[in-house]
């Protein structure tokens, strides 16, 4: 095509998009521009720029170059890619003279971090790191949307833009145009890729289009920080007892291994409370430690303030560090000033205390190898009820096992190794020094007619040394004092004999369970210590164990027969349906159970569970105890599911019958009920309700519900609990927490109590 006086026009026309210029070695896309312009169908030119210059490829449907104005022009589907920034536009022209690429046209360019940005009309040189742009948008890689009337784009990681609005939220699909869940509009928005933060100049919140909040000034991390120091969104509530409270959170960035968190927690009516978390990693494990201070007055156990001031407080700790392939240690350490500072400050939650009754504090190693087990153990307790005594709480130290478990021999036996040893002191009641040593054989065997035996044996050595420092009201104090041993063989046989029946997609099961056991008969065991035997639960899960103590320090003796019945139905449709029915018998009163655990007589209580679900949207559960003789309840749990997961009810129902010499000395029964409704894609209620039905103490004990709204940018919701339940200055209370989490931006918890 002939060109103009004094002007060489270079044009290659053609089909679909063909490469012109492929990894050229050149400082900048402006100058691959300019290399380009004098090679129509070549591949090949000396780049005359820097080493270091990221390699950049052009493409597009047909490129001219303008001699006389130094003019390189690229058309239809341009696209110009260096290192990992990628610009398309529906044609790009580069100035010789300025250096600077204008693009115009469906112009969108890609950064290295993902972000996408979109514009009518772009101006940008220096490796596209340079620029300014007009109707700018942009997807970021989070997939936030940045919008603005225009945009200046500085050092490659700098971009400002001018009335310009923010969100996380998607668009309506029906109708793009309506306005985001909420979204933050600004005279001018600063996104630093560097610094990963985005700031608002003259800003103001809008929800569902409707302003809601203005401030001169906001930043918050970009959606691709994980972590970054700065004020949390602060925690404010009002409480009847405490008043009003507001918690300010700091969080802090040490590196990339450690940070923490400084929480200082004011409140109307009490003094305030200091308190933070540490969190560190390193390359053989973890740490993290929280802990409180504050100085309150004193109130007595009615909740009435004295004129005496108190030091209250709280350190909790753990860690677990590997020491090589095989072995590991760590400790936990949760410590408080007194039995209910924790409670009365809210403070089990949001530190993550396992228990509201106990506090306990743990060191430990452990190994693990082939088929050996070992840990040593020392043990600290702290009691939180009224009712410990702390001359009784005692110290664990050490505590140390050992199990091994053989492989199948020649016949399918194995052998086992198990010891444990242990120590206990207290400044008041016993103390106590135990080792056991055990060792056992078992043989499965399963019959040519299906029939399926185990024999099991074993023998067992205790050593105790008991002493008794005090008065003390401890119940499960040892008859005798000094050094007692036992040696204890034990046996027992098991047999099952599954019958499956398949009827089209139906399939029965039906088996027939028995075990005998057998050991010496050990009379009184209350010369031993009782540490860890006290509680025994009787269940169907436990009906066929050797012995059905859960601890070390009370056996099963005499000889003994178990048997039951298990029973399944299913269907390729998801029905289920199951019922077992077993017992116990003993050829001998066993004096070592539980009043009422349902083991102490000959003949031992029926245990057994019924389960049946004839749809996904229905299913029931129900466990028992009952007494042999008049079928009475001891222990019943049921629980039953209506619905499907959008509207989902439940109804679950326990009571237990005293066990005097368990501390339990009153029978507990609840029903709990549930309904847990989706309303919306976006929208869900629930409800919870716990009433005791006991003649001592009936009626409620809590009782609440809640509204949540969660979509892709927002979670927001209120709670209501009210508390019947209550404990000296931890009295019962009415609980509302109003939560809403922004994307990006944090979270807004507020709430009464």
């Amino acid at each position: 095509m002939p060109g103009r006086l004094g002007q060489r026009t270079d044009r290659h026309e053609g089909g679909a998009r063909r490469r012109l210029l492929s990894a050229l070695h050149c400082a900048t896309v402006t100058a691959c521009m300019g290399i380009a312009a004098g090679l129509p169908n070549a591949v090949s030119a000396q780049p005359r720029t820097s080493e270091n210059a990221a390699p950049a490829l052009i493409t597009a449907d047909e490129v001219t170059y303008d001699e006389q104005l130094n003019l390189v022009t690229a058309r239809g589907n341009v696209e110009i890619s260096q290192g990992e920034r990628v610009l398309r536009a529906d044609v790009v022209s580069f100035s010789r003279l300025t250096n600077v690429v204008t693009a115009t046209g469906n112009v969108s360019i890609t950064e290295v971090t993902g972000d996408v940005m979109f514009a009518d009309y772009a101006e940008m040189s220096d490796e596209l790191k340079e620029g300014t742009i007009q109707n700018f948008r942009a997807l970021l890689a989070d997939q936030s949307r940045l919008a603005a009337v225009s945009a200046r784009r500085s050092g490659g990681n700098t971009t400002i833009a001018r009335r310009a609005v923010y969100s996380p939220c998607e668009l309506c699909k029906e109708d793009p145009t309506r306005a985001p869940v909420w979204q933050i509009k600004a005279a001018r928005v600063t996104h630093d890729q560097k610094a990963q933060q985005v700031r608002y100049n003259d800003a103001r919140m809008e929800i569902l289009g409707v302003p809601i909040a203005y401030t001169p000034y906001l930043a918050h991390p970009d959606g691709s920080v994980e972590r970054q120091s700065g004020f949390l969104a602060p925690e404010l509530k009002s409480s009847s007892t405490l008043g009003q409270l507001i918690s300010v959170p700091y969080y802090v960035v040490i590196d990339e291994s450690r940070d923490a968190t400084i929480e200082p927690i004011f409140l109307l009516k009490e003094a305030p409370v200091m308190a933070g978390e540490y969190r560190q990693k390193t390359a053989r494990g973890d740490f993290r430690g929280s802990a409180s201070l504050t100085r309150a007055d004193r109130r007595d156990d009615n909740n009435n303030r004295l004129n005496e001031k108190d030091t209250r407080g709280h350190i909790k700790a753990n860690g677990r560090f590997d020491i090589d392939d095989d072995w590991r240690w760590g400790f936990q350490g949760e410590r408080s000033t007194d039995d209910t500072y924790l409670q009365r400050y809210r403070l089990h939650q949001r530190y993550r205390f396992l228990s509201s009754e106990t506090l306990t504090s743990n060191i430990f190693t452990e190994g693990f190898r082939d088929r050996n087990y070992a840990a040593a153990n020392a043990y600290a307790f702290q009691g939180l009820r009224q009712s410990d005594d702390p001359g009784l709480t005692p110290f664990v130290l050490p505590m140390a096992d050992y199990n091994f478990i053989g492989e199948p021999g020649e016949y399918g036996g194995r052998y086992s190794f198990d010891a444990n040893t242990l120590a206990i002191y207290r400044s008041e009641g016993t103390r106590m020094q135990r080792t056991v040593l055990r060792g056992g054989w078992s043989l499965p065997y399963t019959a040519p007619s299906g029939e399926i035996y185990t024999l099991s044996t074993s023998v067992r050595s205790d050593l105790y040394n008991t002493s008794q420092i005090g008065s003390s009201a401890d119940p499960f104090r040892p008859t005798e004092d000094g050094v007692h041993g036992r040696v204890i063989p034990q046996a027992e046989l098991s047999w099952r004999y599954p019958f499956v029946r398949r009827d089209g997609d139906a399939r029965t099961i039906l088996e027939p369970i028995a075990s005998v056991g057998a050991a010496p008969i050990l009379s009184n065991q209350n010369r031993f210590p009782n540490e860890d035997s006290r509680a025994v639960e009787f269940d169907e899960t436990n009906l066929f164990r050797v012995s059905r103590f859960d601890g070390l320090d009370r056996v099963e003796g005499g000889q003994h027969v178990n048997y039951g019945f298990n029973s399944t139905y299913l269907r390729n449709n998801g029905m289920r349906a199951g019922l077992f029915l077993g017992q116990s018998y003993r050829f001998q009163n066993e004096s070592a159970f539980p009043a009422n655990s349902g083991l102490a007589g000959n003949q031992s209580h029926y245990v057994g569970r019924a389960s049946f679900s004839p749809h996904p949207w229905l299913s029931t559960r129900y466990s028992f105890q009952v007494d042999q003789d008049d079928l009475s309840a001891k222990r019943n749990r049921a629980t039953v599911g209506v619905g499907p997961s959008a509207l989902r009810a439940s109804v679950s129902y326990v009571y237990v019958d005293r066990l005097t010499q368990t501390g339990l000395n009153r029978s507990i029964e609840q029903l709990g009920t549930a309904v847990d409704a989706k309303l919306s894609p976006h929208w869900r209620t629930q409800a919870r309700y716990l009433t005791s039905l006991t003649e001592q103490d009936s009626g409620s004990l809590l009782w609440g519900g809640s509204l949540i709204y969660e979509d892709e940018c927002v979670l927001a919701g209120v709670d209501l609990t009210r508390r019947y339940i209550g404990n000296r200055d931890n009295p019962p209370d009415t609980a509302v927490v109003m939560r809403v989490v922004f994307r990006n931006l944090g979270e807004i918890k507020t709430g009464l109590f």
